[in-house]
């Protein structure tokens, strides 16, 4: 089984996070990166940032809030509201976002999910589907912050979302939300029945034990909570020590302390890439910390480009990704050599390995 995520959810409204019941009675909480900062701390497996105001100036606010989360973070963030167009994943992936959810825009627009992930690539693509029963207990899409209901199958727009190219898919159930009664594990095990991308659930966790349950009772690969996160009732490492206790596995991150004993030297650490089939060196990068901490915690490689000055991700979008096997320091801890299965190409030539350039060749015949 693979490791299971814990995923605090931000809802952010004029910069400050707000929580409600049912998506009504909102209020503020406090402020989004002194929340991400801590969770960080806590060992969250990703973050969601999900903005209700959904307006222009809403986007700019939220935008200024990726950048310094991004700033002071070294785990995933996932941004969504108010997402209308490539531009929009473009403008929130520059921030610091590593990916995108997408909701009401993609129900208006189902193309712009294919548009996004031929550009950014699947993974940076999240199909948020709010759902709701109606009085015959099917699962209704409803949008627009759930005042609209489309009359869509919410499981049949999960699989279409799949198709479509979404990478995962944010599920929450509009009946549960902000109840704190538990998950909606009916819901869960409709969708994960029909998709075989990851699906967070969403919606309902009121105590730990809800953690254990929507693992052990539905496909659900993520875990996302709000109120037991703000309020202090729970944190991230509780529940990771109670799935532990469970024996559902989860992520147990690198401290940061030990990431930092590579960067006594300088700022940017060189990382030697070697396929791991056949042990060709493919490419030589650089990395800096949070690249370095994005690398290990998602287990695909992560770069500092000394060019453009910003993180790139090595494959989003060409596709040609490199899994990550193992990573060795070496005696001096300032380069590490990191193991991967290549997919595709490594290098942007085309050719499999950086590599492949003879120089000397006849001075030593």
């Amino acid at each position: 089984m693979l490791a299971k995520r814990i995923i605090p959810c931000l809802d952010v409204r004029d910069g400050k996070v707000v929580k409600g019941i049912h998506f009504v009675g909102i209020r503020e909480v406090g402020d989004p990166v002194e929340y991400a900062i801590e969770y960080d701390r806590q060992g969250a497996d990703e973050i969601c940032f999900l903005d209700i105001t959904a307006t222009h100036e809403g986007r700019k606010t939220m935008v200024d809030v990726v950048r310094k989360t991004a700033e002071n973070v070294f785990v995933p963030l996932t941004v969504g509201g108010g997402i209308r167009s490539v531009e929009d994943f473009r403008e929130i992936l520059r921030a610091g976002a590593d990916k995108v959810a997408v909701n009401s825009a993609a129900v208006d627009n189902p193309h712009l999910i294919r548009q996004a992930a031929e550009v950014f690539g699947s993974q940076c693509v999240v199909a948020a589907i709010d759902a709701k029963r109606d009085e015959t207990g099917a699962f209704h899409v409803v949008v627009h912050g759930g005042r609209k209901d489309t009359g869509l199958d919410a499981v049949w727009w999960a699989k279409e979302c799949e198709r479509l190219g979404a990478g995962e898919i944010l599920l929450t159930s509009m009946d549960a939300d902000g109840a704190k009664e538990g998950f909606d594990l009916e819901l869960l095990r409709a969708v994960c029945g029909v998709v075989s991308i990851p699906v967070i659930a969403s919606g309902g966790c009121g105590k730990i034990e809800h953690f254990s349950q929507v693992f052990e009772e539905t496909g659900a690969d993520a875990a996302l909570a709000a109120s037991l996160f703000h309020y202090k009732e729970l944190t991230v490492d509780e529940v990771k020590a109670h799935l532990e206790e469970h024996k559902i596995p989860v992520r147990r991150q690198k401290k940061m302390k030990e990431i930092e004993e590579y960067f006594t030297k300088a700022d940017l650490l060189p990382a030697i890439v070697q396929e791991a089939e056949t042990g060709e060196v493919l490419m030589l990068a650089y990395m800096n910390r949070e690249s370095f901490q994005k690398t290990l915690e998602t287990g695909y490689t992560w770069f500092y480009s000394r060019s453009r000055q910003e993180l790139w991700n090595k494959g989003a979008t060409s596709g040609h990704v490199q899994k990550v096997v193992d990573i060795k320091g070496d005696c001096d801890k300032d380069t590490v050599l990191i193991t991967v299965v290549q997919t595709g190409a490594a290098c942007h030539t085309g050719a499999h390995s950086c590599f492949f350039r003879e120089i000397g060749k006849e001075e030593r015949l």
